[in-house]
């Protein structure tokens, strides 16, 4: 499993289904050039911390700007690894 493959899957069941989600292929590629909008990457972020075991507190107030912000804030503070996306998914349920 690789962070972007993950990210993907989380994005997909935060945007309304309707929408269009074109995957996302670069860590350094900024959000606000995706098809993720300020809501659906408030979402991403609380359904990763969710996933990595991060409190709420920690991560309130974090915004990232690029997939590789959100990761590198997630190794920093995550208290658990998923074991895979499948096992991610069933966390956000």
């Amino acid at each position: 499993m690789t962070f972007l493959e993950l990210l993907n899957k989380v994005a997909r069941v935060a945007k309304p289904a309707h929408l269009n989600f074109d995957p996302i292929t670069d860590m350094d590629i900024k959000f606000t050039e995706t098809d993720i909008d300020s809501l659906d990457g408030m979402i991403v972020v609380m359904y990763m911390a969710i996933i990595y075991g991060i409190p709420d507190e920690i991560v309130k107030d974090f915004t990232p700007e690029t997939p590789q912000e959100l990761c590198d804030f997630l190794a920093a503070h995550k208290t658990i690894e998923p074991e895979s996306i499948e096992a991610a998914m069933e966390m956000i349920k």
